[in-house]
């Protein structure tokens, strides 16, 4: 955990530049932002088809929430404030992937992984497990698509 004013002052950077994307993007997706003492909530519902919603939080307790489509995220511990600029530009520009994990033989859903490109190599993942895994599971992708096309 970082010392609260370290932690303030690399957070008040992070929210100038998130309520700057927000403004050049309220073209394109209906956008919401709330902030407290405690938080700061960005919500963003594109106006796209197929293109992915999502909510962030960022908590005063140095962790976060994030929701991706239907996926939800909490209390995440925040370790690289420039993390959350990267993928709300990541998402935006539609490289968000959603991974349906399914028992091979039963077509159960057992899983479901989002992932979400923030520059190459480097990669957001939230796991989600609904049932433990198994030795034949196949994998079924949904791609998302940008807020501008």
């Amino acid at each position: 955990m970082l010392p609260n004013d370290v932690f303030r002052d690399r957070l008040e950077r992070t929210l100038v530049d998130l309520e700057a994307w927000a403004k050049a993007t309220a073209d394109c997706a209906e956008i919401g932002i709330a902030a407290s003492e405690r938080y700061w909530r960005l919500v963003v519902v594109p106006n796209a088809d197929l293109a992915c919603p999502f909510e962030l939080m960022i908590k005063s307790d140095q962790k976060f929430g994030l929701k991706l489509a239907a996926e939800t995220y909490e209390d995440r511990p925040i370790e690289r404030f420039e993390v959350f600029p990267a993928l709300v530009r990541a998402i935006e520009a539609g490289r968000v992937d959603e991974i349906q994990i399914f028992n091979a033989m039963t077509d159960a859903l057992v899983g479901i992984t989002m992932r979400v490109e923030l520059t190459p190599g480097w990669d957001w993942i939230g796991d989600r497990r609904i049932a433990p895994p198994t030795s034949a599971e196949e994998w079924r992708t949904r791609r998302f698509l940008p807020y501008r096309r």
